[in-house]
């Protein structure tokens, strides 16, 4: 066990950077979090996020939407965060609320590599590789630096977290850990599982089990605010609901992050090479006892990654209980390590070469030019997707046929339809309450947490999108009759229904219903959608 009291934490006494060169590497870390990102809105999920954090605190926002009555999954975060969304516009509170989890994701990253290197610009150089990696590096889909959601503040709290660790303070580790998982009770709890993890496997370094259990006790509770509703999001679901539920959540809409099997082969090598070479590099590292700590979580982080695999592969091919699998492939294995292996790698390399360049400077200072010139590659060309695109990321990953006339649709639909109208929209985007502002049947992106509303939401999705396929083989719903429509209108209050038209051409499919054309509002003027309203007598 560590000497030292974990009460009276033990500052390493080596010389730190100045205030004014932290403040400097800060300021240029949340540069680059911007370059990496670009200056486009929405990012993938910030229609998701911040439309229900809109509903959170006014209902009567899109009153009749059923993904925004369904449960809230993340609801810390919409108290927390959801009230700005309420005074100002979409693209203005993702503005804010990126500045302020990428501000805080730079301070706790800096904060905790000061405990483990503080020679200046280490964090810098460190983040700059990291982030990189994981944009490239990543296995199931994971990102660290993006739009703003729950789990940006959660990974904040984390790194703060483990800082505390490198300085003795496990206490307030957990507690940070706690918060963490009250914001987004998979990325702090599996980060807790990790601390744990490490702190089995590291007995140097780690504390009484009694002299840690105040802070293991206050982080529960405080996570009990996250994981409480959460739980409580399927009372009254039977276990058969609840397994369907789970089976269409994993193999239908999510095993892109979920099914390891059907990840793509490419995906997957350059995560297990890039987790190879953490091994190699922790290795070399095993004296530092700071390094110890960090890579004893991130090795927390690859056994799960293995269970993840063993559950998938064991119920996949030799139980063959898909259902019972569904149940834990839903819990995201691979999460944690996507985001720690890379940075935990690049962490590495930046001490690694502090210790190599003096004893070995040709043969370091060659890998670290080969190294920096990958990193540079990558950065820049993530730069240079990001910041020649035409359409915002939500919009490109949902492909939208015509982002901009996606857009100016949403808009006149915004302006010149009624607030609790309730539209049936195109299956190939994420974007219409941002834009529009209005109530949608069902979309694929915005899949509900809990598992009755996530039924529906199949259902949904079958009554109107598959219906459509199944009636004329097109993914556009053109492919709907006039009976069709008549019959969703019923069930689901449809008033309105947007076509993509461009889509229809493509599959050879004309429109044809009897109902009137609202947009665009003349013959001669061109868009890529259409907008037909189902008169009040159909209703």
């Amino acid at each position: 066990m560590n000497p030292s009291n974990p009460s009276e934490p033990q500052e390493a006494d080596q010389p730190q950077s100045s205030m004014s060169s932290r403040w400097i590497q800060f300021g240029l870390i949340v540069l680059l979090f911007f370059l990496l990102v670009g200056p486009l809105t929405p990012e993938v999920n910030e229609p998701h996020y911040l439309s229900k954090a809109r509903h959170y605190w006014n209902p009567a926002w899109c009153p009749n939407d059923h993904f925004l009555n369904s449960g809230d999954a993340h609801g810390v975060f919409y108290w927390s965060f959801g009230w700005i969304t309420t005074w100002v516009s979409f693209p203005v509170a993702a503005w804010i609320g990126r500045l302020i989890c990428w501000g805080a994701i730079a301070y706790s990253w800096q904060r905790m590599i000061a405990k483990i290197d503080p020679r200046p610009w280490v964090g810098f150089w460190a983040i700059v590789a990291g982030a990189v990696g994981v944009i490239y590096l990543h296995m199931a889909g994971e990102w660290l630096i993006g739009g703003v959601e729950a789990k940006c503040f959660a990974y904040a709290f984390a790194f703060w977290g483990l800082g505390d660790v490198l300085s003795d303070r496990w206490n307030r580790a957990w507690i940070m850990l706690g918060i963490a998982s009250a914001f987004h009770v998979l990325v702090g709890g599996w980060m807790v599982v990790c601390l744990m993890f490490c702190w089995l496997v590291c007995p140097k370094q780690r504390p009484s089990l009694i002299s840690i259990l105040p802070g293991l006790f206050v982080g529960g509770a405080i996570a009990l605010i996250g994981v409480v509703p959460l739980l409580l999001l399927n009372r009254g679901t039977s276990p058969v609901e609840s397994s369907w539920a789970s089976y269409y959540y994993v193999y239908e809409r999510l095993a892109h992050h979920l099914v390891v099997h059907t990840f793509a082969w490419e995906f997957k090598v350059r995560f297990f090479l890039a987790a190879i070479a953490w091994a190699a590099t922790a290795w070399l590292l095993r004296n530092d006892d700071k390094l110890r700590i960090l890579n004893g979580v991130v090795a927390g982080s690859v056994v799960l990654v293995f269970i993840g695999i063993a559950i998938d592969q064991v119920f996949f091919n030799v139980v063959q209980d898909w259902l019972t699998a569904t149940k834990l492939l839903r819990l995201y294995w691979y999460r944690i390590a996507d985001v720690l292996v890379p940075l935990a790698l690049a962490i590495n390399v930046v001490v690694l070469f502090g210790k190599y360049r003096q004893t070995t400077p040709r043969t370091a200072g060659a890998v670290m030019v080969g190294l920096t010139l990958l990193v540079l590659v990558g950065m820049f060309s993530r730069i240079e997707e990001r910041w020649t695109a035409t359409a915002s990321p939500a919009d490109l990953s949902s492909l939208v046929t015509n982002p901009q006339d996606w857009a100016d649709t949403c808009y006149w639909i915004r302006d010149n339809t009624p607030p609790d109208a309730v539209f049936l929209t195109p299956r190939l985007q994420s974007s219409f309450k941002w834009y529009a502002q209005r109530a949608e049947v069902v979309t694929t992106k915005d899949v509900p947490q809990d598992d009755l509303n996530l039924l529906q939401w199949r259902e949904r999705r079958g009554d109107t999108h598959w219906r459509s396929f199944h009636n004329r083989e097109t993914l556009s719903l053109a492919g709907l009759t006039e009976d069709d429509l008549r019959e969703l209108s019923q069930k689901y209050g449809i008033r309105f229904v947007v076509v993509d038209r461009d889509l229809a051409r493509k599959d050879g499919i004309s429109i044809s219903w009897s109902f009137p054309r609202v947009y665009p509002a003349s013959a001669d003027q061109n868009s890529s959608y259409e907008v037909y309203e189902i008169p009040d007598e159909e209703n």
